[in-house]
């Protein structure tokens, strides 16, 4: 049994990108620090990004956890388990007061990479991420 294999792709122009992500179930087998956006794989590579926005449709009774990778990683956005199909949308990660949410890494050790880990998953789960974001200057 292995996690699905999502459909991804990422648009980067030097300075903002969006990364789209998408999964379905067959299995049970969650996803664990999984990379979303690898920054040393965007042209020009940023040391680091900051998250703009975050959309999410989720289908079945998955939890996902968004975060920076680092030593300890850095929560995003938690996506707390939905009972039935939800579509949320994050957006205020914006450069003024963000209701206490990291819009980038802080955290020590950190790659600045957006990994995603998934619980709770069944078969005929599905997730769809859209994540918009931009080089930290």
């Amino acid at each position: 049994m292995a996690t699905p294999t999502p459909t991804t792709w990422t648009e980067w122009n030097g300075s903002r990108g969006m990364a789209y992500w998408h999964g379905v179930w067959t299995t049970a087998d969650n996803f664990t620090d999984s990379a979303i956006v690898d920054i040393s794989g965007l042209t020009p590579a940023p040391n680091v990004v900051k998250v703009l926005g975050v959309k999410a449709q989720l289908n079945g009774d998955i939890g996902a956890t968004l975060e920076f990778d680092a030593t300890s990683d850095v929560l995003i956005y938690e996506f707390i388990n939905q009972s039935d199909s939800s579509l949320i949308d994050v957006a205020d990660f914006s450069n003024g007061p963000s209701g206490g949410r990291t819009g980038y890494s802080t955290g020590a050790g950190g790659t600045g990479d957006i990994i995603l880990t998934t619980t709770n998953v069944a078969s005929g789960d599905e997730l769809t991420l859209l994540i918009f974001f931009e080089k930290k200057t």
